[in-house]
């Protein structure tokens, strides 16, 4: 018999095509959704692995530098020359002589090794590796040094202020007492506080190690590279670009540091 509108398992009939046929489309709004789920579950690992590879990647790097003197100060080399490509485009003179012998500072400072920041295994911090560190901090680290340590006519700018800061706090050490401890700390200070504002610095290495290590390359610095770069406000950014930005960035980048630096300064 076919259908027949006037009995009941006709309609069962019915009620069961459309119970199956609900179910069916039930069933692959089910299957779509978990298949939607498993891609975001697997892209997100994916994401999750390369993260962690990178940042295992730069951590092992990290430690090989700790472990190599020679690797250490070659690296220190080829960030100097990076950033002062970067220093360049802003319009830094790198190829004076007053940028070269702050380069030879910066690249002092890690001639007996490079330590690994400890801290760093548990911090958190944005970038996904060193190279991708480098490429954004590199821009910030060049701006960040226009913006707070080069003087501008502007006699309020943050630039002129601390710039002017940062020389006059030297000549009165050096006119009373010389560059000593103090004065590394005195500039240290002054330097960390603007450096830490630089976008990709802050929450990504420990302020108290950054001024540490800031104040340490100061002390130890060469002495008539001091006096050339901080006599003058106009010194002041050729200084904290060719001695400072280098070390600042593979703290940053890679968490290391010129070894005995990451402690505070007697």
């Amino acid at each position: 018999m076919g259908w027949n509108p006037f009995k009941k398992s006709s309609w069962d009939k019915v009620g069961d095509a459309i119970t199956d046929t609900a179910n069916d489309v039930a069933d692959t709004v089910t299957d779509t959704a978990n298949d939607v789920a498993d891609t975001v579950t697997d892209t997100a690992n994916d994401v999750a692995d390369t993260a962690t590879n990178a940042y295992n990647a730069t951590k092992d790097f990290a430690e090989g530098l700790a472990n190599d003197t020679a690797k250490a100060v070659q690296h220190t080399t080829d960030t100097c020359a990076a950033q002062a490509n970067e220093y360049a485009k802003r319009g830094f003179d790198v190829a004076s002589d007053e940028w070269k012998n702050g380069t030879d500072a910066c690249i002092h400072a890690v001639s007996e090794g490079v330590e690994y920041a400890e801290w760093a295994a548990t911090e958190a911090y944005e970038w996904l590796d060193a190279n991708a560190c480098y490429i954004g901090l590199n821009l910030a680290l060049t701006s960040g040094c226009v913006a707070y340590f080069t003087p501008k006519p502007d006699p309020a700018d943050p630039g002129t202020v601390t710039s002017a800061s940062i020389s006059a706090t030297y000549l009165g050490y050096a006119a009373t007492q010389g560059a000593n401890t103090a004065c590394a700390v005195a500039l240290g200070t002054i330097i960390t506080d603007s450096i830490w504002m630089i976008p990709g610095v802050k929450g990504n290495c420990s302020k108290k190690t950054l001024k540490n290590v800031i104040t340490n390359v100061i002390a130890t610095c060469n002495p008539a590279v001091l006096s050339v770069s901080l006599a003058t406000p106009a010194g002041v950014g050729i200084f904290i670009g060719s001695v400072i930005s280098p070390i600042v960035a593979q703290l940053v980048c890679e968490k290391v540091a010129p070894k005995g630096m990451t402690k505070a300064v007697d």
